[in-house]
This record gives structure tokens, C-alpha cells and sequence, in this order.
């Protein structure tokens, strides 16, 4: 302060002594002083302006026709992951517009949505900070491109792996209500976001938190998952969840026969069983071991049926 200054003698133009404040300089000198300190005055009660947040974009129009909630379901082994990320990539420039995260029964709302933990700094020292989950990472990255390239907006997707692998009722917890889609392909209903996710929202979309009160999931971000039908160690869905979502069944000869660029259908014969001077193609023998397994000998559900095996090049064994 000006007191220590003085009480110090270092101010370079004026002296304090007996309780009287000298001037070491001539007016010329004095004058300039004053003028800097009310420079430097007017700075410390100066605000600098926020970034401002501009209007956030529900519909973008871009992809009328495709589901933003789908789940690819079907036995182990189908290619669910497979076909999910062929599609994703066909509609992508950049796998910055993807995020994949995998549920398991121990997975969370704070991992999903994002939570308060402790981040080590440069400097060694531990703060908390609101780190946050991939549903809020993909949300931003899709409010942002809708706001700022409109029409133009790039589409983002959220793929979910083994999505009832985890307890989804928990794991969305209030989200649960953005998954309703109006018939433009936002959100039909808002909610009311928590405090450190209006926070998150403001830093990283500029504004202020109390701007972001309420969220919606804009047209341009995609939901994508996949499900096993059948399997030991999942949760149940209820209803409500379920009729959310659009559901594409994965069966297992779905690519056994696929058109080829030229529309003819040819079958994938990804494996070749030598027997002397007979080859035994993959696709035959494991029909004829499925068809035993779901016997009424046996009974096996489609889960424990043998499905196709993806392999980069046909191989002979």
C-alpha cells in the first residue's frame, strides 16, 4: 500500500516523516505519479467482459431420417460393436465427433455426467475441479457446433457399450427425461441442470451459469448402444427406458450373405476347414452345429449358438 511505501521510504516521489508527507520532485514529476496511480486505480475496479454465451440451437435439421437413440441388440458375438461403428464412421469426418464409453455394473452418474475430483496442477498442488463425464463432453461439443455452423452443424455421437451391463435407471439418473425426442429430434423436455454442470456449461460455452439453468440434447447429438439380448450378468430395462430408444436386432447370420458394390448377394466365407481333398466352409459346419445345439435334445438359447467370425482375410485351416 501507499502507507508501507512511505513508512519504507521507497516510493520514488514522496517521503513520510513526523507525520508529514514530503514531495521529492519537481510538479511535472508529481503530476505524471498522479497519473499513473489513477490509471492503475481504474484498473483494479475494471471487470473484464465475459465471453458471452449466444443462443443455443435446438434443431440443426441435418440427418432427418436417422434414429437418435438406437440400440443394436443381439446375441455375444453378432458384430453389434462391429455394424455400430461402420454406421458412425459413414456419417463422420473426424473421430473427435465420437466419444465411446463402456457400461459395467459398478459404472455411475458422476462417471457418466461428471462430479467434483481431486486434479493434480503443474505446480504439485492438488485442487478439486469438476471433471466431466462423456455425456456432458459430447453435449458441449454438440452445442457448440450447432450454435456456431447452424444448418451446417456436425453431428455427434455418444456410443454406449454393453449399455445393461450397468444399472441404467442410476446411471442416467435425471437425463433420463432428455431422451425424449420431439419431432424435430431435440429433446422434448428440459431439466434443471445441477450447479457444477452450469458451471461447466458457462466455461466451456461462455456466459453465465445461471444461463444454463436448464439443458436439452440438440438435434445434432446422437445416443448409440449396444445390448446383449441374452446374457449372464445383465440388468433388466424397465418400460419406460425402453421406449425411448429405437432397437436393431443383430441376428447371428445377419452377414453371413450381403450384397456387393454390384447389388449381387455373395456370402462371407471368412473360414476354410481342409479335409484331404474336401473344404468344409465355416458358415456350413457351424449351421450344423447350431442346428444341434437348438435341437429338442438340447434346447440352447441363441446366446450359446456360434455366430460369425470376423476375420480380416479369408483363412484356411
Amino acid at each position: 500500500t501507499l502507507k508501507n511505501a512511505l513508512d519504507e521510504d521507497i516510493n520514488p516521489v514522496l517521503s513520510y516523516n513526523g507525520g508529514n508527507v514530503t514531495a521529492n520532485a519537481g510538479i511535472a514529476v508529481l503530476a505524471a505519479y498522479q497519473s499513473r496511480v489513477d490509471t492503475l486505480l481504474g484498473l483494479s475496479s475494471t471487470k473484464l467482459p465475459k465471453k458471452k454465451m449466444g443462443s443455443l440451437v435446438r434443431n440443426t435439421t441435418i440427418l432427418p431420417g436417422v434414429e437418435r437413440n438406437l440400440i443394436f441388440f443381439g446375441a455375444p458375438g453378432t458384430g453389434k460393436s462391429y455394424q455400430l461403428n461402420n454406421k458412425v464412421k459413414s456419417m463422420i469426418k473426424d473421430d473427435n465427433q465420437m466419444e465411446r464409453v463402456t457400461f459395467h455394473p459398478d459404472y455411475s452418474y458422476a462417471q457418466f455426467v461428471g462430479t467434483y475430483k481431486p486434479v493434480s496442477e503443474s505446480d504439485g498442488q492438488i485442487n478439486y475441479r469438476f471433471v466431466p463425464g462423456p455425456f456432458s463432453r459430447i453435449l458441449v461439443a454438440a452445442l457448440r457446433s450447432a450454435r456456431e455452423l447452424q444448418s451446417n452443424a456436425l453431428p455427434y455421437f455418444l456410443v454406449i457399450e454393453e449399455i445393461n451391463r450397468a444399472k441404467v435407471a442410476a446411471v442416467f439418473g435425471d437425463i433420463f427425461q432428455l431422451l425424449d425426442r420431439n419431432a424435430d429430434n431435440s429433446s422434448e423436455y428440459d431439466i434443471q441442470a445441477s450447479e457444477d454442470l452450469r458451471k461447466y456449461l458457462a466455461a466451456e460455452l461462455g456466459g453465465e451459469p445461471d444461463e444454463y439453468a436448464s439443458i436439452f440434447i440438440p438435434d445434432n447429438m446422437f445416443i448409440w448402444a449396444t445390448m446383449n439380448s441374452a446374457d449372464q450378468g445383465v440388468f433388466p430395462m424397465d418400460t419406460a427406458f425402453k421406449r425411448r430408444w429405437d432397437f436393431q436386432y443383430i441376428g447371428i447370420d445377419d452377414e453371413e450373405i450381403t450384397p456387393n458394390p454390384s447389388g449381387t448377394n455373395v456370402e462371407h466365407i471368412k473360414l476354410i476347414f481342409s479335409s484331404g481333398t474336401k473344404d468344409i466352409r465355416w458358415n456350413v459346419l457351424r449351421r450344423a452345429i447350431n442346428m444341434k445345439l437348438s435341437s429338442e435334445d438340447i434346447k440352447a438359447h441363441e446366446d450359446k449358438l456360434l455366430c460369425l467370425i470376423h476375420i480380416s482375410e479369408p483363412t484356411r485351416l
